[in-house]
């Protein structure tokens, strides 16, 4: 049954609903299995979990984490371990102290923002990414979100920031250290993303630990194309990984640029869910019930 939504965030990355808020969509949707990905934090699980209890959604620990190259999703992770957390901390630190470096350009500028501006316009969001900061200028009149994006984040930009990032196959092993199931994220957004698709490169991923691969995160971009999916499908029975979906639902603002990414529109079938927690070291701590 196409029930469980893999791919969701919260306002503790850059969603527009708290956690609590997300399940209850979910529960509209009619979503018996969600994962919670929130980029590089776990602030949001433990509020998900314990709300999914009370609709009867089985809420799967998550996070999706910046990577050189593109993003890794982990499932089943153990959200409360001092040492995991600690590990993910060097990647959240790594891009606020961008986001204040590209703030620090943007003042030498004439632009009046700082760190604390979006800390509060974003709260309870302890970590801004940079798409915060795009939103934030936006909201002050500097222009439209894709063009101030285009104008100082992309490597082209006016304010560009490079930023030293954990490779693939480092954070394939630190997630699967502490548990969880890495799956490798939306590999077709960028030019750097696809050539993690690369047998060379791939194949690099599957020795880490790599337990599966995003095909469907609700995206309409010509990026994604028939190439893509069918390579996707190509690795993934070659090294027999398991392909997930899911609607990387951040709210409506989103919805309304974009026309898509609706909670529940981009589901995964249960059996999923199952592969995924017998892979998971974490799935005895939590009560799953699955309807076949």
């Amino acid at each position: 049954m196409k029930n469980s939504d893999l791919h969701t965030h919260s306002y503790h990355s850059d969603g527009e609903l708290s956690p609590r808020e997300v399940i209850t969509e979910a529960k509209k949707a009619g979503i018996k299995n969600l994962a919670l990905t929130d980029h590089n934090s776990f602030d949001g699980v433990k509020e998900a979990v314990e709300e999914g209890k009370k609709w009867g959604i089985n809420v799967i620990p998550a996070f999706e984490i910046r990577v050189d190259g593109d993003e890794v999703l982990g499932y089943f992770i153990d959200y409360e371990n001092k040492d995991f957390i600690r590990e993910i901390k060097i990647v959240q630190n790594r891009v606020s102290d961008r986001v204040k470096k590209i703030i620090l350009k943007l003042n030498d500028k004439g632009i009046n923002v700082s760190f604390e501006d979006l800390l509060e316009r974003y709260k309870p969001n302890k970590n801004p990414l940079e798409i915060h900061l795009i939103k934030y200028l936006s909201e002050k009149g500097y222009g439209e979100i894709q063009e101030l994006w285009g104008k100082y984040i992309r490597e082209t930009g006016e304010t560009y920031v490079p930023i030293e990032e954990v490779s693939a196959p480092d954070m394939i092993k630190i997630i699967a250290e502490y548990g969880g199931v890495p799956v490798l994220a939306h590999p077709w957004v960028s030019t750097k993303s696809k050539k993690l698709l690369e047998e060379e490169n791939f194949v690099k991923l599957v020795e880490a630990g790599l337990k599966g691969i995003e095909i469907d995160n609700g995206d309409r971009d010509e990026r994604r194309d028939e190439k893509t999916l069918e390579r996707i499908k190509e690795l993934a029975k070659k090294y027999n990984l398991i392909i997930t979906s899911g609607s990387d639902f951040h709210g409506a603002t989103l919805i309304k640029i974009s026309g898509t990414h609706q909670i529940g529109k981009f589901n995964c079938d249960e059996k999923v869910v199952e592969e995924l927690s017998k892979l998971s070291k974490k799935i005895k701590s939590l009560k799953f019930h699955f309807n076949s």
